[in-house]
């Protein structure tokens, strides 16, 4: 009987110390688990915007009001630099805010900041390569003599490549949209803000390009 009990005993505690230690595992997996859903990285665009519109009303410099507007359609190219913080709703699902400097046709930079949605048509954990796509809208500001603010859009898609658990590689590509004021050129004349009642400008874009994500 006394073996039995001491049986009974050696079983139970090795039990309780299996419990215990799973426990553990559990709460050490909870907490890489949560360190692992914030994200952070850069990306780097090549832009070719091919059509804007501009639309002007403004007062010259010998006082007369002018209304003007242009659609061009061309080429411009430039580039675009992000920084990006971010955070996985799920195993499918990111969302960040990403920053930088972008330009914008011949017209001129930017400061923009957005808001960003991504889709992982693979789960993300385990990790493994899988197409995304993504929207985006932001705001911002130009980077001109009187700075004003600017709107941007884009809707995309691309691959992902995992480095690493920690460390993704990017392909991107995407239709951009933007709306700005530009500055008003009457001549040789810099027309202010003050004289101005419309300066706009509607840019139709894509880019292609990479990040890098940990």
């Amino acid at each position: 009987m006394k073996k039995i009990l001491h049986i009974l005993l050696i079983i139970c505690s090795f039990n309780i110390y299996v419990l215990g230690a799973n426990k553990n595992v559990k709460c050490l997996n909870s907490s890489s688990d949560a360190v692992s859903k914030w994200t952070f990285g850069a990306e780097w665009s090549y832009v070719g915007t091919i059509h804007y519109s501009k639309k002007f009303n403004y007062f010259n410099t010998e006082g007369y009001r002018q209304n003007t507007s242009f659609d061009t359609f061309g080429y411009w190219n430039n580039g675009e630099a992000l920084l990006h913080l971010g955070y996985n709703l799920s195993d499918r699902w990111n969302l960040s805010v990403y920053a930088g400097v972008t330009g914008l046709a011949d017209i001129h930079k930017a400061l923009p900041v957005s808001l960003r949605v991504t889709h992982y048509f693979s789960r993300m954990y385990p990790a493994k390569d899988t197409w995304l796509a993504f929207a985006d809208l932001g705001s911002g500001v130009s980077l001109k003599q009187e700075p004003q603010e600017i709107f941007t859009g884009k809707v995309g898609a691309g691959y992902r490549i995992n480095l690493s658990p920690d460390t993704k590689l990017d392909f991107i590509a995407a239709l951009r949209l933007a709306y700005t004021h530009p500055q008003i050129i009457d001549g040789e004349d810099l027309i202010t803000l003050k004289w101005t009642n419309r300066n706009t400008g509607f840019l139709q874009s894509f880019s292609i390009g990479m990040a890098i994500t940990f």
